[in-house]
This record gives C-alpha cells, structure tokens and sequence, in this order.
C-alpha cells in the first residue's frame, strides 16, 4: 500500500506515493546513517522507533520523538520550501536541523525538519503535528 504526506492544515499533498518501511518489520532493511547521503532510497519512508537525534540536557530536541518518519528530499515537491524563520536555518554547508521545524507548506504551516547539512544525514523528518498520512 503506497502513501502520501499531506499537509495537516491545508490537505496539500507534500510528497508522490511512498512504500512505508517499518525497523520493526523483520527483515526489512536498515536506514543508511552515512554523513552527506540520504537515509533512505527515493520512494521509501522509513519508520523509525528511535529519534534520530537525544537532547543532552534537560531541554527536549526538536526531533527526539516517535515514531519518526525519514524520508528523502528529493521525494517532497513544489509545495514544500525553506521557513522565513531564519533563524532555524542554521548549518555549514546546509541545514542542520537542530533549531526546530525548517520546512514550511506553501499555506505556510510548519510540516518539517529538513536536514542537508555536511555533518548529517541527507534526510527530511515530517512534523508529526503539521502532516499525516493518506493513500496514494
């Protein structure tokens, strides 16, 4: 059964189709954590039942929370583009991900965290609050 990401305010449809990959499926492959590549193949999102990132302190991360889905940029679409909120922009030779959401819908609600940063992953994470899920 193939899905797609939608916008949880306006309904827009953020992604194409995607075959969800559960870690908790056996015998399903692993995400790639490789500094610079993507987690995952064009087409997959993976379900992930460990945050990709833990706060050291006593302050939560934006991104420590379950499930988590970790989808390939090249999957979002047209609708999908940087937050005017520069200050989540952060990052090297791209973005971090480490300040909050950084992806906004074209309606201009917040629907995730996109990470392309030399030191990370190449990975987009949906806010669980700004998208859902919805056949395809």
């Amino acid at each position: 059964m193939k899905m797609a990401l939608q916008c949880a305010l306006c309904e827009t449809t953020l992604t194409g189709a995607l075959s969800i990959v559960s870690e908790r499926t056996p015998g399903a492959p692993q995400a790639k954590h490789k500094e610079g590549e993507p987690l995952t193949p064009c087409g997959v999102a993976f379900e992930s039942w460990e945050p990709i990132e833990r706060s050291c302190g006593d302050t939560p991360s934006a991104l420590e929370f379950v499930p988590q889905f970790w989808l390939n940029p090249d999957d979002l679409n047209g609708s999908v583009h940087n937050t005017s909120d520069v200050s989540r922009l952060n990052g090297c030779c791209g973005l971090d991900g480490c300040d909050g959401l950084n992806q906004v819908c074209r309606c201009g609600a917040g629907v995730g965290t996109l990470r392309t940063d030399c030191w990370t992953p190449t990975v987009f994470i949906p806010d669980p609050k700004g998208t859902k899920w919805t056949l395809a």
